[in-house]
């Protein structure tokens, strides 16, 4: 019996020291803005290189960070695509664009000095920065298209319909963007309205149907009709990708809707690597940014970064 017991506890030590000595593919980091201290989670990378793509990654209204980051497959996925993977946090919820949520800039001072550090320290391509974001991180991503759009080569957002506030915003500069949604999402609804205030989603707010999010976009982007239209079925999940192919002057736009589906991240794994019972809306979002760049226009440009660069 002590035998066994002794066995035991040796098994036990062995994991913890397993689990301990493993290496942690996140690290929290600490940044200054304006005097208030932000947090973000980074996936740690492999190799530490120079001037590579970034993917931003903002989380729903409940600040779950290391749910997303863990849960959705981004990290990996952005990481296949050469990207520095980042989760910003944003504790009380993003600020996005529902007059609801007050209007405040300090989560675009955020991003926007976030930016700065990166492309400053030559870690990140201006020129290969990208967003996603689901819930009321998907709806502060369509802040960041309308408000900081020279800044991002593509966004992306799932379960997100957009505010009716940001219809304002139609004349804007165009910015490639992914849209995903689920038909059976109770959270944002399919068919828009007013949100019902929630843990996650406590400002209410109304926002358009997911159609009419797709025709804004559309609209905005000034993307042609008709779309190229992919349909098929994965472990008994219908999912419909339409791509809106870019005018000249223009940009981009997939729309994905998953039937069935509620408000939770598209992931489902259904047999081995290979099989086509398996699927996760990260690989569909890395597959139209890595179609994307801002080659052929003028790359904007960030206070200090040029300096910090010929000093490099």
């Amino acid at each position: 019996m002590i035998a066994a017991l002794l066995f035991v506890a040796a098994i036990l030590v062995i994991i913890w020291w397993l689990l301990r000595a493993r290496p942690r593919r996140f690290n929290w980091q600490v940044i200054d803005v304006n005097g208030v201290q932000r947090r973000y989670l980074q996936h740690v990378a492999e190799e530490d290189l120079r001037d590579r793509p970034l993917l931003l990654c903002f989380h729903g209204g409940r600040a779950q960070v290391e749910r997303l980051a863990r849960r959705s497959g981004l990290a990996e996925a952005g990481a296949q695509h050469g990207c520095i993977v980042i989760f910003p946090e944003a504790r009380e919820g993003w600020i996005d664009l529902r007059p609801e949520r007050g209007g405040s800039a300090r989560d675009l001072e955020f991003v926007d000095a976030l930016l700065d550090l990166l492309i400053g320290d030559n870690r990140v391509d201006p020129s290969s920065v990208f967003a996603v974001g689901i819930s009321n991180g998907g709806q502060f991503v369509f802040r960041l298209a309308c408000e900081r759009p020279g800044r991002f080569a593509a966004v992306a957002t799932a379960l997100s319909n957009l505010p009716v506030a940001a219809l304002s915003w139609r004349s804007a500069p165009p910015v490639p963007i992914a849209l995903i949604f689920g038909r059976r999402d109770r959270v944002m609804p399919w068919e828009g309205g007013r949100l019902q205030r929630r843990p996650g989603l406590p400002a209410g707010g109304e926002v358009v149907s997911a159609p009419a999010t797709v025709r804004f976009w559309v609209e905005r982007n000034r993307a042609q009709l008709p779309p190229q239209r992919r349909r098929f079925v994965s472990a008994g999940h219908e999912v419909e990708i339409e791509d809106y192919a870019a005018e000249t002057a223009g940009a981009g736009v997939r729309s994905v809707t998953v039937a069935k589906w509620g408000h939770r991240w598209p992931r489902w794994d259904g047999g081995p690597p290979a099989s086509t019972d398996r699927f996760n809306a990260a690989n569909v979002v890395m597959e139209f940014f890595a179609e994307q760049s801002l080659s052929g226009k003028t790359a904007p440009t960030f206070p200090g970064a040029a300096e910090r660069r010929a000093r490099s």
